[in-house]
């Protein structure tokens, strides 16, 4: 048995190729359950994201897995096994598994230590185990990776350290406030800054996300892409509105200010991040107001940027460890050796039949063995792929040494002496 994974991802791709493989979610389940039906596929996973689609499999030969990987992509979407030849990124042993914990940590990720994808990680799994698609490998496998990832985010907050003004702005409103529930947010200005930032105070836990724009449809309509928590407002309610507020971001391009802040107003306490060039706002030292520019930002943005290397960095030197204890689990793992010894058992018994049919065939041309040879193969492929599934769930279970030397003897492996593989290996 061997691990491998068939990756089209965002290193190699455009988005134009991503959108064309890409699963739908609702479709996730029934591909798993088709490529499992696929010879050579014992176990697998399928994670489709915006930035990758990806195969884990276990397959019983690498070459054959690849094979049948790539011809079902080709059936799923519609094209020819060879079109993947030069998209796909193919990972096997210590490599896949090394390539599923950076994927799991986000250290593989266009944003490098982003936690979304964990939990993509997590449904995929959890998709592919309802499904049926999974065995005692991927089951340990895949709770390994999810487990050290979750681990690794708890130690190195990577996603904390933002890396725009804009996150930095919501994150000193954070660190201001100490926390945003029951807490106003005003957005003022929905360009792109604008709409970034109220993407991402939308999942924060503000009570309320107020967004204000001089054209207020287009305040309505990014306001309708989130929930409740995110309402629109004309502009100029924005000064009205201010005393409710906790915090307000201005993220407009204006050639004067759209407000003034000194002594003379009553807004109490509040917050103020001002992500304009010109400025948005007309600030003078006052009591009870915090404001940061974009130069006060950009400034915390370039620690962030050093600090997030840092950790990246470290977070890394820690998949090797996790890889080795993989493996490491696996050799442990008393039913491997049996499987390895039925496999070459049935290919020295292919190898004898095959011997003999030339020796009662020598007519046939270089062609013509070629393709028996294949399919004698293919034979025994598919006669062992239940077997070996079978074994390998019964090798966890409590009597499993009773299972695995019954499951010896029906199949003529008496003088394999697992223990001493096991620790030989």
């Amino acid at each position: 048995m061997y691990l491998m994974c068939v990756s089209l991802n965002y290193h190699h791709l455009t988005i134009d190729q991503r959108e064309r493989f890409s699963f739908d979610a609702k479709e996730v389940a029934l591909a798993d359950q088709k490529l499992n039906q696929e010879k050579s596929i014992l176990e697998n996973v399928i994670l489709a994201t915006c930035n990758r689609t990806e195969v884990y499999a276990v397959v019983d030969q690498i070459h054959t897995g690849r094979y049948y990987i790539k011809r079902f992509l080709a059936g799923w979407f519609k094209t020819t096994p060879e079109y993947f030849n030069d998209l796909v990124t193919i990972f096997t042993r210590e490599a896949a598994v090394k390539h599923l914990m950076e994927v799991a940590t986000g250290l593989d990720s266009k944003l490098k230590g982003e936690p979304q994808i964990l939990g993509q990680v997590k449904n995929a799994y959890s998709t592919a185990f309802d499904a049926g698609a999974t065995g005692v490998l991927f089951n340990e496998l895949f709770k390994q990776a999810i487990t050290f990832a979750k681990r690794m985010h708890t130690e190195y907050r990577v996603s904390e350290l933002s890396q725009s003004s804009g996150q930095a702005g919501l994150h000193q409103i954070k660190i201001n406030l100490g926390t945003v529930k029951a807490k106003k947010l005003g957005v003022v200005g929905v360009g792109m800054m604008g709409s970034h930032t109220v993407a991402n105070a939308s999942t924060m836990g503000f009570t309320k996300v107020y967004v204000f724009n001089r054209t207020f449809e287009k305040a309505e309509r990014l306001a309708h892409q989130y929930d409740s928590v995110v309402e629109a407002y004309p502009l100029d309610q924005l000064s009205q509105m201010l005393s409710e507020l906790d915090a307000v971001i201005f993220a407009t391009r204006v050639k004067k200010p759209l407000l003034k802040i000194d002594a003379t107003n009553a807004f109490g306490r509040l917050e103020v991040i001002d992500l304009g060039v010109p400025r948005n706002v007309n600030y003078v030292s006052t009591e009870g107001i915090n404001y940061y520019d974009i130069d006060d930002l950009n400034s915390v943005v370039s620690r962030n940027e050093t600090e997030r290397t840092e950790m990246l960095t470290q977070m890394a030197s820690h998949v090797d460890a996790q890889v080795a204890n993989y493996f490491k689990w696996e050799k442990q793992l008393h039913i491997t050796p049996v499987i390895r010894g039925l496999r070459e058992h049935a290919l020295e018994i292919e190898g004898t039949a095959y011997d003999s049919l030339l020796r009662k065939l020598p007519d046939l041309d270089r062609h013509e063995r070629k393709v028996i040879s294949k399919h004698m193969k293919s034979i025994v492929n598919q006669m062992l792929r239940s077997p070996i599934k079978e074994i390998k769930e019964l090798s966890i279970q409590e009597n499993a040494q009773v299972d695995i030397d019954l499951f010896c003897q029906l199949f003529g492996l008496k003088d394999l002496k697992v223990g001493e593989k096991k620790n030989a290996e």
